[in-house]
């Protein structure tokens, strides 16, 4: 819902804290928006907090003032991590509703802190995960109906900027998000497996997540790569949706209405296959649709929808117990990625070389 609907009389006075690489956004989005004033910008930085806010003609702070919190009814929080409730509790306390990006807090007990505080004082807490907006994903909502198996593949190039945190919670933690929301059943178990490759956190790792509905996750992330890949593939009971965000495509594959597969005689179709190829046969039995995706940017769809929240009072589409919900099984990941690696250290530190396998032996087989 875009907020550009609504008069300047309507304008929910705002500010941003944190003008880094990605709270500069929220500044440009905010100051985009006629839904929206923008009354300041905040960063420990007050030089940087200045090279954001002249371009956009607003004033500039290294800190919240009263005279701050009292302008405004609306704020994002994009601050480090560990920063996160100390900030956004100043805010809530100030009766301001807060947009906290993601991962919501450092731990889970921050998390229900800050959960606490925002319903003590009755105002909209959202948490910035920002995927929930993709367009490929809201394209993809409608067909998605009781997943079996979910495979997520989040790959960047290393980033100087995230060293002091884990990929679970730098990068996974949005597929985290978005597969929680999608099965919407509690997790009955997982296994991770990680490694350190350039920082001190974890730059690699993987995840299989069973859910106790039957459907199995199994998501990747990794940011030591050249390029960029951002993948999602659901199989469903029946269809099949395959979405690429970076692309900006989606596709489903669906079996045709009234289709029996016990009915497929499977020889008969190998025969025809060496024949006629894999494709006239395939669409025979299946339907395939290239999904409509809307250009619209996720991080706008994002802010109106808070700001919307923020006017009309409703519940926002990421609430604080979502971002709660994707730290304690991002924290579970990372705590089992770390656990499965103590066990490889203590192996190798067992292990002799005159155990190794019998490799001229297998040479000779």
């Amino acid at each position: 819902m875009d907020g550009s609907k609504n008069s300047s009389a309507e304008r929910i006075p705002v500010l941003v804290v944190g003008v880094g690489h990605l709270g500069k956004e929220h500044a440009r989005v905010y100051s985009e928006l006629e839904s929206t004033q923008l009354v300041a910008v905040v960063d420990s930085s007050l030089e940087r907090a200045r090279e954001i806010g002249e371009p956009l003609s607003v004033p500039a702070h290294d800190s919240l003032t009263s005279e701050l919190l009292n302008s405004i009814k609306a704020a994002s929080v994009v601050t480090p991590t560990p920063s996160h409730l100390e900030v956004a509790s100043q805010l809530i306390k100030a009766g301001v509703s807060v947009l906290v990006e993601k991962p919501m807090t450092a731990n889970v007990e921050e998390a229900e802190d800050l959960i606490r505080l925002a319903k003590a004082h009755e105002v909209t807490l959202q948490v910035g995960h920002v995927e929930r907006f993709n367009p490929v994903v809201l394209a993809a909502y409608p067909h998605i109906q009781n997943p079996v198996f979910i495979e997520c593949d989040r790959i960047h190039p290393f980033s100087f900027r995230s060293v002091d945190v884990s990929v679970v919670m730098d990068l996974m933690i949005h597929d985290i998000d978005l597969v929680l929301n999608l099965v919407n059943s509690p997790v009955a178990g997982l296994e991770a497996f990680g490694t350190r490759v350039l920082s001190e956190t974890e730059d690699l790792a993987t995840a299989r997540i069973a859910f106790e509905n039957g459907c199995v996750a199994m998501v990747k992330a990794s940011r030591v790569a050249i390029q960029k890949s951002r993948k999602m593939r659901l199989f469903c009971e029946d269809a099949y949706i395959s979405l690429d965000y970076i692309a900006k495509t989606g596709m489903r594959i669906g079996l045709k209405e009234g289709f029996d597969r016990r009915s497929i005689d499977f020889e008969k179709m190998a025969g025809l296959e060496e024949k006629q190829g894999v494709f006239p046969i395939f669409t025979q039995y299946f339907n395939i649709q290239q999904l409509s995706i809307s250009s619209e940017e996720p991080l706008r769809s994002e802010l109106s929808s808070f700001i919307d929240c923020v006017q009309k009072r409703t519940p926002p589409v990421v609430t604080g117990q979502h971002g709660l919900q994707a730290i304690e099984i991002a924290l579970r990941i990372t705590a089992e990625i770390r656990r499965s690696q103590e066990n490889y250290l203590a192996r190798r530190a067992h292990y002799r070389p005159d155990e190794r396998p019998d490799t001229e032996f297998l040479k000779n087989q």
